[in-house]
């Protein structure tokens, strides 16, 4: 259940942020949306595995440089997204986990 939530309705979750912060800037494609997911899923899953003392560190910056770099938009929208993003993954997994059951 967590992969669906993951590939499935994170993006989706991304597509309303953007929609809401930048609705006239940059790009809200499904397929650009999933794979700035499945990357922000990488890589905190190989910083966790092999830098786990600097992935609070690594994954937030990296997750701000990949929205910003494919969603083009700026800056101060892109930090304020990942930060939306971040807050929504970690109390929505745990939601989902009790509707789906």
């Amino acid at each position: 259940m967590i992969a669906l939530y993951q590939f499935l309705i994170a993006p989706l979750i991304l597509w309303v942020i953007l929609f809401l912060l930048a609705r006239n800037r940059g790009t809200r494609e499904f397929s650009t949306l999933f794979f700035v997911c499945v990357g922000i899923t990488v890589i905190s899953l190989v910083a966790s595995i092999y830098l786990p003392d600097f992935a609070i560190i690594i994954v937030p910056v990296a997750s701000v440089l990949l929205i910003q770099k494919f969603c083009y938009i700026g800056w101060v929208r892109s930090i304020v997204a990942a930060i939306l993003y971040f807050v929504v993954l970690a109390f929505g997994s745990a939601l989902f986990e009790r509707i789906v059951r």
